[in-house]
């Protein structure tokens, strides 16, 4: 499958980590003094903490920590964790976690600073790259799979699945063009927290999009 026309990117985040947002027009990547006090992981801790001292070796640099993380596809492995209570990650009600939704033409309008993997960001197979004609070496055919477990013909399909894009120091909320929710009380939920905002986003529900 070739470069699709229009690149979404899907950041996964509990329901209650709205508010912050919201409070704050943005998205804060984990490093800056502003970021929310209050928020809640929904990963492994572990790999958060590895990935905390590990450095980005292209412009605009720094480590994992100075950046706001999205995938290129939904439904990832980490997901699959998260709602199974897999390898030491605190089980959530998929009700808890929404997709958080751009476009990487919006990233580029609104001129931000971004670098983009070909796999897990974490995995030493995986190359970095900061220009957008890295795109071509995203394997689209494998970010899109919702069956994405490494088999003996392709044994590092899980890696590729993985593929990330990373928003460096803060995502304004008006680049977000959709939020996913598993159901309608999730929905009901988010809409209340828009009111309380003055906020307006699309909101679907899309539990094809959970496991």
């Amino acid at each position: 499958m070739a470069k699709p026309d229009r690149i979404y990117l899907y950041r996964i985040t509990h329901i209650d980590n709205l508010d912050f947002i919201l409070e704050s027009g943005k998205l804060i990547c984990p490093s800056n003094s502003s970021s929310d006090p209050n928020y809640i992981g929904i990963g492994d801790t572990t790999l958060i903490n590895s990935r905390s001292s590990k450095g980005v070796n292209i412009e605009p640099n720094g480590n994992f920590t100075d950046y706001v993380s999205f995938y290129f596809g939904a439904r990832s492995p980490m997901l699959y964790n998260i709602q199974k209570g897999f390898k030491g990650v605190t089980k959530r009600n998929p009700e808890k976690i929404v997709y958080l939704v751009t476009t990487f033409e919006k990233i580029k309008e609104n001129k931000s600073q971004y670098v983009f993997s070909d796999g897990h960001g974490y995995h030493l197979m995986s190359q970095f790259f900061n220009a957008e004609n890295g795109l071509d070496e995203v394997d689209w055919d494998t970010v899109s799979l919702t069956q994405w477990n490494d088999t003996e013909d392709d044994p590092d399909r899980k890696r590729r699945k993985q593929a990330e894009f990373l928003v460096y120091e803060q995502v304004p909320l008006s680049v977000i063009v959709g939020i996913g929710v598993y159901n309608e009380d999730a929905k009901t939920n988010i809409l209340a927290k828009f009111a309380k905002h003055n906020f307006k986003c699309n909101v679907i529900v899309k539990p094809d999009l959970y496991y």
